[in-house]
């Protein structure tokens, strides 16, 4: 047995270093930090010899204690570079930030589809877990449960989350891969036409009805992925964006009752409206669509954060859920990653620094040089391009003015509710759902969601 184990510990580490990229140590993108807490691996940059002490007793013990210290280092990692960003600023040296930029933005090659091809490798790597791809680890994190959401710590918490995604891609693909951000009220811009936009083309994030079957994510290991675009709920509008963005405080954003201010809002109807895996809080984060959705939220989040003065201590108080001094927690294992960072840390213009976002398509920037959006002259905004001919979509409607606001429909009711089935039989008998809220919805202009039937 003892050989057994010593010849499995080998192979993972060989075949985890041989697809890893090939990497000079001085410019190493290897972001896992080895289980010694060793520092010096930051500061030189994390060479093959950290890689592999961190990667041996993980391989070696191939338990839930693997997946902490994974998570523990991509924790360290982010810390360590807001702290070297932090310091950079202080002496006034520039530092490469990288950036985010919308999913249809040129140049396509080293914008979305890099993502997406990170998102394959970590897809398919099982290095931490030989039971769960290190994708899985990373979403199974997000729960929907209200530690993370109904509250002002629903920015800052999913702000690291974010981090932490991208510090697992860069792990397995490189150092300058990012989540592009989805800017929804591009295709919200389309009116009727919505379910028919490119973004759900095999070019994008592939298939919008049922399971996923086409494009990127086909068939890869693990959870499933499952849609139903178009369903219940809406996309985010550019006035509803304009309305948050008027605001001067936090307090006034994250109060639901507020429903024309309130911004994690605006994102439970996206969730709502990919339906499918991404309804539920508990699974949502296992279609990689989810962190292009939130990049954006990030995004609006931050243009905000630029508006008011002393953003990082204008935390809102009285949310018993959400104190400021409450730790995040990134897991749901026995053991909490350390170091912790508390709800309003993640407020911090610390962390803030790490991501550039280039600024969303508009005419004004030639709708970010894409091929797949174009400017409406008269309305002065980008609109997304719908897939071409050949590729699945929902049902025509009529374009008249009565059907401006409503959106095509996609499978029938027996094809919901087979797709319901298969989406609970991923979730484990007595986990809660946790299905995002939908608001202002008229479910008459509406199609159904996998969960109405």
């Amino acid at each position: 047995m003892h050989i057994d184990r010593t010849l499995l510990s080998l192979l993972l580490t060989v075949l985890l270093v041989a697809i890893l990229p090939n990497i000079r140590a001085e410019n190493a993108s290897f972001q896992i930090n080895s289980t010694d807490h060793n520092s010096d691996c930051f500061e030189r940059g994390i060479s093959i010899i950290c890689f592999k002490k961190f990667l041996q007793p993980a391989a070696e013990t191939l338990n839930d204690t693997s997946s902490i210290n994974f998570l523990n280092a991509l924790l360290r990692k982010i810390n360590s570079e807001s702290d070297t960003t932090a310091k950079s600023r202080h002496r006034r040296k520039a530092v490469k930030k990288l950036v985010r930029r919308e999913v249809r933005a040129d140049p396509y090659e080293t914008n979305f589809l890099r993502y997406a091809l990170a998102v394959q490798r970590l897809k398919n790597h099982f290095g931490i877990r030989p039971d769960m791809s290190t994708y899985d680890i990373i979403a199974i994190i997000h729960t929907g449960s209200p530690r993370e959401h109904r509250g002002p710590a629903f920015f800052s918490w999913h702000r690291i989350y974010l981090l932490l995604y991208e510090a697992a891609l860069q792990s397995v693909f490189g150092p300058d891969v990012t989540t592009p951000y989805w800017d929804s009220s591009l295709d919200e811009a389309m009116g009727n036409r919505q379910a028919r936009t490119i973004l759900f083309s095999n070019k994008y994030f592939g298939t919008p009805f049922g399971e996923v079957t086409e494009g990127f994510f086909a068939n890869l290991p693990g959870v499933k992925i499952r849609r139903n675009i178009g369903a219940t709920a809406a996309l985010i509008p550019k006035n509803g964006i304009a309305a948050v963005l008027t605001r001067t405080s936090h307090s006034q954003i994250v109060i639901r009752e507020q429903r024309r201010y309130y911004w994690e809002g605006y994102h439970d109807r996206v969730h709502r409206w990919v339906d499918g895996t991404m309804a539920s809080g508990t699974i949502a984060a296992f279609d990689p669509i989810f962190w292009c959705h939130h990049a954006f939220v990030d995004y609006v989040w931050e243009l905000f954060r630029k508006r008011i003065s002393n953003a990082p201590a204008d935390y809102p108080l009285g949310f018993a859920e959400h104190p400021p001094e409450g730790q995040m927690r990134f897991n749901d294992y026995k053991y909490r990653p350390n170091p912790p960072i508390t709800n309003q840390q993640g407020y911090s213009n610390k962390y803030a620094r790490l991501r550039r976002y280039a600024p969303a398509p508009s005419c004004q920037n030639l709708c970010s040089n894409s091929e797949d959006l174009y400017c409406n002259g008269e309305r002065d905004i980008c609109v997304s391009l719908e897939r071409v001919n050949g590729e699945t979509f929902a049902q025509d409607v009529a374009a008249f003015p009565a059907a401006a606001f409503i959106v095509p429909q996609g499978p029938d009711i027996t094809t919901l509710q087979s797709i319901k089935q298969a989406i609970l039989q991923d979730i484990p008998a007595g986990t809660p759902l946790n299905l995002f809220d939908i608001d202002e919805i008229d479910p008459n202009t509406r199609a159904l969601s996998v969960f109405d039937v």
